[in-house]
């Protein structure tokens, strides 16, 4: 009898209701998103951007002609595999095909040619397995169409890694400093604010609000410092310490405003609102899967969240050294609008009766 009482005392405190609404909503959240987001994603490869280099003249036209009607991709010419290589390191590419000079006059003298395909290692897993793969297919397909009255493969394939980093525990970089990041900020602000509830009794609310920005951002500065100079003890990066040092505060600060801007606005409520944003940021931050192959509904969602920007930033600033200008200032942006949702709401809020001074030496 005395079990069931204090089972029934179990179901009576607020922290296990809400412990019991956790164990179904985040399961829920990522199922509904996740299946949602993903589904059907591995058939729109047709999203996924090749860049085609044509260096072999007049005669390579038909061949880059040939690929753009026959891949399953869009394609896009460049006239340089520099310029080709500037546009797949800032994430606008997932391979580069190129049609190398004296590629046709090759089958005379040798009776083989070769094309050059470049995927740059920081891309998506998915997509960099997707194109990878349909290489070899693509150089078959051209020496048949191409080539039709020699039998025998005349077209090899040549797969170039851009950015290629052999140690595996640098990929997970950009998830941890992007993402894990939020996760340890999410939960900062749950302690903080219930320390916050705790000196409603004797602060007044912009005395609190403001002190708690102060704590914030000090730990901001001295949170980001630490963590990437513990990154940098083990991942040799292109980006300095000092440009890993500064993104990753950035990174803080607009994962602490949006945190901090549900409890501002759901109040106790405010852990299941940023739980629910955990799926979407893995979602469409493009590591793992590009954002251009997810249903429509979520491609570009992730401008709006920290943590798909801080991983696409992080993989140029790891791989690539590319500018991350863009992922800077819609980080910029998304601080700035949800620190200012959280100051209006606060300014909204009737404050609490004053605290009671006592003359010195009354009891």
């Amino acid at each position: 009898m005395t079990v069931f009482k204090t089972f029934k005392d179990f179901l009576g405190i607020t922290q296990t209701k809400v412990g019991i609404v956790f164990s179904i909503f985040v399961p829920l959240v990522f199922l509904l998103f996740w299946m949602t987001g993903y589904h059907g994603a591995t058939e729109r490869v047709d999203q996924l951007v090749v860049g085609i280099v044509n260096e072999d003249g007049q005669q390579g036209e038909r061949i880059a002609q040939a690929i753009t009607t026959g891949v399953p991709y869009q394609t896009q010419s460049y006239d340089s595999l520099t310029t080709a290589q500037q546009q797949m390191d800032n994430g606008d590419l997932t391979m580069i095909i190129s049609i190398p000079a004296h590629f046709t006059e090759n089958v005379a003298s040798n009776g083989t040619t070769q094309m050059n395909y470049y995927i740059n290692q920081g891309n998506s897993d998915i997509a960099k397995s997707i194109v990878q793969s349909s290489a070899t297919q693509i150089s078959s397909t051209i020496g048949e169409h191409a080539f039709a009255d020699v039998h025998q493969e005349i077209v090899t394939t040549n797969i170039v890694k851009t950015h290629d980093i052999s140690n595996f525990a640098i990929s997970m970089l950009p998830m941890i400093l992007g993402f894990v990041t939020y996760v340890g900020v999410m939960t900062m602000n749950i302690q903080l604010n219930i320390a916050s509830m705790m000196l409603k009794r004797d602060h007044s609310k912009w005395q609190i609000f403001w002190g708690r920005q102060i704590l914030l951002l000090v730990i901001s500065v001295v949170a980001s410092f630490v963590i990437t100079t513990v990154a940098s003890l083990f991942a040799d990066t292109v980006a300095s310490f000092w440009q890993m040092w500064s993104f990753h505060l950035l990174v803080y600060i607009s994962c602490i405003a949006v945190t901090q801007m549900a409890f501002a606005l759901f109040g106790n409520v405010a852990p299941l609102f940023n739980v629910a944003l955990i799926p979407l940021q893995l979602m469409t931050a493009g590591n793992i899967i590009p954002a251009a192959m997810l249903s429509p509904l979520y491609r570009n969602i992730g401008y709006f969240l920290p943590a798909p920007n801080a991983i696409q930033g992080y993989l140029r600033l790891i791989y690539s050294g590319a500018s991350v200008s863009s992922f800077v200032i819609h980080l910029l942006w998304i601080a700035i609008v949800t620190f200012g949702i959280t100051w209006i709401r606060t300014a909204l809020v009737k404050p609490a009766s004053s605290p009671i001074s006592h003359p010195a030496g009354s009891h």
